[in-house]
């Protein structure tokens, strides 16, 4: 293989696909970055058999031909290259870098290029587009409410459901739940839970929300197409409980809150307060807070025992019961800060039965955010 190539060119894919090397030694072939040089075009390819990326770049291909080299080694040697014209050449040992506008040449070994895993090749019968401003935004909503414990794989994953013109995100940590929802164009229906690494990584690539991303998928692999990008990802098995069941009936909500912009701010402001407050709780139970929605006033308080307390109310248009009940404040914070509306609802069923958190002005049945989250049992 021998090419040319802009610097800046070549380190824009390696910052990309390098986000897929794998950080663990059980497959020292996983480490690396095959370089596919071809019809003057470069293509880099990594994978941790998790999360596959692939990104394409223009070249000025002399000789056709692929290797592999130590991914994080090779990033950080491009970084440190000047700007201009760089000449990859490789043998069946080494890469050759030169950098053409200095006399700046080094070399980094080769790996097998035969060990490297040949990124799967998919049929669809699912296959449309997603707006990237779409994907981004239930990426961000939906992932605060995903499990970090992995004895329970399926909740370290997101349910992605494609479904006539829809698109439909959950995931929940058994403590909380969050559903968001958007539009995408295309055939097919299916459900699929993804590592929520995988939509991170996607979602962190979409710098403009006019982008498109394309999507094909089955039951077992799905790919993502963003401009020169390509994701495939492993699908998480199991079957996702039925969120719906979880979500208390119209019937049953007994109070219902609205906060504008102003009151939102403070309660946001009162509830990072009181996390620094309760961060050291001597009872073992820290971010808790008490929430008690009485007339026209919320009334947040906690108790930090040896570091103190805090009491705020939050003016707020209230119909229904009074309502006392006390919740993770970490849990309410992440909530209140992805939601972009500038006024949000609490609608509640009881003190020890799970509340939901909606833009204000929807509906359950129509919201594009829904997030429930369940009360804290706190003896008195």
């Amino acid at each position: 293989m021998k090419i040319n190539i802009e610097k800046n060119d070549l380190f824009y894919a390696v910052q990309v696909v390098v986000r897929a090397v794998s950080n663990k030694n059980t497959l020292p072939i996983l480490s690396g970055i095959l370089l596919d040089a071809h019809n003057n075009t470069l293509s880099l390819k990594a994978t941790d058999l998790d999360l596959a990326m692939e990104c394409s770049v223009s070249a000025d291909v002399i000789e056709e031909g692929q290797t592999v080299v130590q991914g994080k080694l090779f990033s950080n040697m491009i970084a440190l290259l000047p700007n201009g014209n760089i000449e990859l050449e490789s043998n069946k040992e080494k890469l050759i870098i030169k950098a053409e506008s200095e006399k700046n040449e080094s070399s980094i070994k080769c790996l097998d290029v035969d060990e490297f895993p040949m990124l799967p090749i998919i049929n669809g019968n699912v296959e449309g587009v997603i707006p990237a401003g779409v994907f981004k935004r239930l990426v961000r909503q939906v992932s605060i409410a995903v499990a970090t414990d992995e004895i329970r794989p399926m909740f370290t994953g997101m349910l992605i459901k494609l479904s006539n013109n829809n698109i439909t995100m959950v995931a929940t940590d058994t403590h909380r739940l969050a559903i968001g929802k958007g539009g995408w164009q295309g055939k097919g229906e299916v459900s699929l839970i993804l590592p929520c690494r995988t939509m991170k990584e996607i979602a962190s690539l979409t710098n403009n929300d006019e982008d498109i991303i394309k999507l094909i998928a089955n039951n077992n692999e799905v790919y993502f197409t963003l401009n020169n990008i390509t994701f495939a990802s492993r699908v998480i098995s199991g079957q996702y409980p039925d969120y719906q069941q979880v979500l208390p009936a119209d019937a049953l909500y007994c109070s219902y809150s609205v906060l504008n912009k102003d009151s939102k701010q403070k309660l946001i402001m009162a509830l990072e307060m009181a996390i620094l407050i309760t961060r050291d709780s001597a009872r073992g139970k820290t971010n808790i807070v008490k929430l008690k929605w009485q007339d026209d006033q919320l009334i947040l308080s906690a108790d930090g025992h040896d570091t103190g307390d805090i009491h705020v109310e939050v003016p707020i248009t209230k119909e229904g019961e009074n309502i006392t009940a006390s919740y993770n404040a970490r849990y309410l914070l992440d909530a209140l800060k992805i939601i972009d509306d500038e006024q949000i609802a609490f609608h509640l069923t009881g003190p020890t039965t799970p509340g939901v958190i909606i833009p204000d002005g929807q509906s359950r049945d129509n919201s594009s955010y829904i997030y429930l989250v369940l009360p804290m049992r706190v003896s008195n």
